[in-house]
């Protein structure tokens, strides 16, 4: 399954808001553990996406540049938390996966 890392949004690459969704851009609450392929919407230089969980999952966007590469990530059953570091106290969320 593809997975997509946003931060800001398509009209304002700059806003202060960030989501992990689907292909089809619904956002993702719960996902069943196995291998996705994350690729980053970062179009800014404002912000970052960085995900991080169980497995030693961190990947994540450089805050100096922009950024539309896919990464490989493999989850596993636990809770992961997609965060923008220079704004982690209003840009973060959580994504549980299941076994």
């Amino acid at each position: 399954m593809a997975l997509i890392g946003m931060v800001g949004t398509a009209d304002d690459p700059d806003a202060y808001e960030i989501a992990l969704t689907d292909a089809d851009g619904r956002p993702v609450e719960t996902l069943a553990a196995g291998d996705y392929t994350l690729t980053f919407a970062d179009r800014t230089a404002a912000h970052n996406f960085r995900l991080t969980g169980p497995g030693g999952v961190d990947v994540a966007t450089d805050v100096a540049g922009t950024d539309e590469t896919s990464v490989q990530v493999t989850l596993v059953a636990g809770t992961y938390t997609f965060v923008c570091d220079p704004h982690p106290a209003t840009m973060t969320g959580e994504v549980e996966v299941t076994g």
